[in-house]
């Protein structure tokens, strides 16, 4: 790949635990990252959690929507006494590659990955391959867009919602977020989720004329289709998505948007 992301001054927004990867791909395009992690995630213990784990051997399938469902729910595991031994026999369905990773890590398969990253196609792809499925339990976060849960309800497959976290604003980065905006004239602002888009608006909303030069004039780069809508639902005017919904596709995105810009 040409550098021409050398210099550019990146916003990353994605957590404190997920932004390092991203951080580091960025530094060898030679771009200058600045990690504003505006979201955090904390694991939800609850009542009916609890039922659902200790029914688990009633389910074929797993749904993870993000590599966060995987580490909440696994935890859980332990919060709940389950013994780990008792997901030999369940098959897992993940929305993207870094869901899959996480999963292999802990020493899992993945039984289908959709070619499409995005909730909403994965569904119908999931049930050309499986049309009888059995029972699913989605293991999701708070804020998780629904559409997933939707499908599943249109198609008459039998499924439960398990919330295994919940996402909140990070309210400790709002002063270093503002000061990178005003002072650093970042040349993108990065948002991997519907979440950061929202966190972003949050937290800037003090600065209003700041919020209004950026949704105007600056560069947003989004993961995927959910995240662009959720940026023009905000006002964004510029906004790029690559053609692969993953970290190395939005660098291989914006590499191309500056060099057809005929910036280095």
């Amino acid at each position: 790949m040409d550098k021409f992301l050398s210099g550019r001054k990146i916003l990353i927004t994605r957590s404190k635990e997920q932004a390092d990867v991203f951080a580091k791909k960025m530094k060898k395009a030679d771009a200058i990252p600045y990690m504003v992690p505006l979201l955090t995630f904390h694991k939800r213990i609850s009542e009916p959690n609890r039922m659902i784990f200790n029914r688990l051997h009633e389910f074929t399938w797993v749904f993870f929507t993000s590599a966060n469902g995987v580490k909440f729910f696994f935890e859980q595991l332990n919060d709940y006494n389950i013994d780990i031994s008792s997901l030999n026999y369940m098959k897992f369905a993940v929305v993207g590659r870094k869901t899959e990773s996480k999963l292999h890590k802990l020493g899992f398969p993945v039984h289908f990955i959709p070619n499409e990253f995005a909730g909403d196609k994965m569904v119908s792809e999931f049930l050309e391959q499986y049309a009888s499925p059995g029972k699913v339990l989605l293991a999701a976060g708070g804020l998780s867009r629904e559409d997933i849960a939707y499908q599943l309800s249109e198609q008459q497959v039998f499924f439960q919602k398990a919330v295994v976290y919940d996402t909140l604003i990070n309210e400790d980065v709002q002063e270093t977020l503002l000061t990178y905006i005003d002072q650093e004239k970042l040349d993108a602002y990065t948002f991997t989720s519907p979440s950061t888009v929202k966190a972003f608006i949050w937290l800037t909303a003090a600065a209003e004329s700041l919020q209004r030069r950026i949704k105007e004039e600056g560069l947003c780069v989004c993961i995927g289709p959910t995240t662009r809508e959720a940026a023009v639902k905000h006002g964004f005017k510029n906004i790029l998505v690559p053609e692969e919904y993953t970290i190395d596709g939005m660098i291989e995105t914006m590499n191309r948007y500056f060099h057809a810009k005929g910036i280095r």
